[in-house]
């Protein structure tokens, strides 16, 4: 028997040689293949160098960071060393040095007061105590001293005084020197008598003057 197929060439079955599901496993095993070798080399390739600039950069960065601390550490120290350099030289610009006392009261010793004049037999610098002064920073020092009064009336010894001791607490010497108390803190009273061979009113006496930690004040300060 012959058969005709009597429908257009465009609605005809056509017979093909392949399987649909066939090519379809196919398809989706070549997929699953393809997707398995991208993983594998995404985590054997990529991954991996990865993680190597990873671990290069921040031993970079372990590196840069000591060297940072380091330099850190260093300007520390620098600042630090400026500070005392610069704390040391205001402290060495503001000391008061014995000598520039001791000059500065030879000046004010010297210098006559109303009615007598006052000169110093003998003088001594040793430690001393606040005990009973003013509170000083740092020790003391007692500025022992034994000091001849020579005056024109025997009666008028303890106005002469008063009127040193007053001059000695109004003076820089005292004020700036560093000097606690007032200078007739140690006094114990006068006993003057009278030398007939001069004709004058003379007393000796001990007094004792404690300076402490002293710094002249900064100009303008």
């Amino acid at each position: 028997m012959i058969l005709i197929n009597l429908l257009p060439p465009e609605l005809r079955k056509r017979s093909t040689s392949y399987n649909p599901l066939a090519m379809a496993f196919a398809g989706g095993m070549a997929a699953c293949l393809l997707l398995f070798l991208f993983c594998g080399w995404i985590h054997f390739s990529k991954i991996k160098q990865a993680e190597q600039i990873r671990d290069d950069k921040q031993t970079e960065l372990d590196t840069k960071t000591a060297e940072a601390n380091k330099v850190l550490a260093m300007e520390a120290k620098i600042a630090e060393a400026e500070e005392r350099h610069n704390k040391l030289r205001e402290l060495i610009g503001r000391k008061v040095y014995w000598a520039h006392t001791l000059d500065d009261f030879a000046n004010l010793l010297a210098s006559e007061f109303p009615g007598f004049r006052v000169r110093c037999v003998d003088l001594s610098i040793a430690p001393g105590a606040t005990a009973g002064r003013a509170a000083a920073e740092g020790p003391t020092y007692a500025f022992r001293g034994r000091y001849q009064l020579v005056g024109d009336d025997k009666n008028k010894v303890g106005e002469y005084l008063h009127s040193m001791f007053s001059s000695f607490g109004k003076s820089v010497f005292w004020k700036q020197d560093g000097f606690l108390g007032k200078p007739e803190d140690s006094y114990t009273g006068d006993h003057p008598t009278v030398d007939p061979t001069i004709g004058k009113a003379i007393d000796s006496l001990n007094l004792e003057f404690q300076r402490g930690k002293a710094a002249k004040p900064k100009a303008g300060g």
